[in-house]
């Protein structure tokens, strides 16, 4: 396990995308969208105690109801989405920076998407 860790680090130090102001920007962009989501559900779901409503459908309404805590899978996949990304971004870099910039922004579109699905899903629950 430390060797992972350590090649991933290693990774990151030496990598030149990390001084790329439109990799690294983006990147940051992203961290705080997903960071303002999980601020979102633990400020609007803390009290709930019953079920809430997890996801809609314009089809059918109301698909699921659950606990609040299931929607703090969504920040989790969204950090999940844009640790994987960022790392495939520097690996690539030097090879094809096109391909690097669409997985920085492929990552900010995955954050912008998971944070509007929780501003409505707050809307929904209030």
């Amino acid at each position: 396990m430390n060797i992972i860790f350590l090649k991933l680090r290693q990774l990151v130090e030496e990598s030149p995308a990390k001084r790329d102001r439109l990799v690294s920007g983006v990147f940051v962009a992203a961290a705080v969208f997903d960071l303002l989501s999980l601020a979102a559900i633990l400020l609007y779901f803390w009290r709930f105690k019953e079920f809430v409503v997890l996801q809609y459908n314009i089809y059918f309404g109301i698909s699921s109801f659950g606990s609040w805590q299931y929607l703090l899978f969504l920040p989790l996949l969204g950090w999940l989405i844009c640790l994987v990304n960022f790392l495939l971004a520097l690996k690539v870099y030097l090879r094809d920076r096109k391909l690097s910039y669409f997985l920085s922004f492929a990552a900010l579109a995955s954050s912008l998407i998971i944070a509007t699905q929780i501003g409505l899903l707050v809307y929904m629950n209030l």
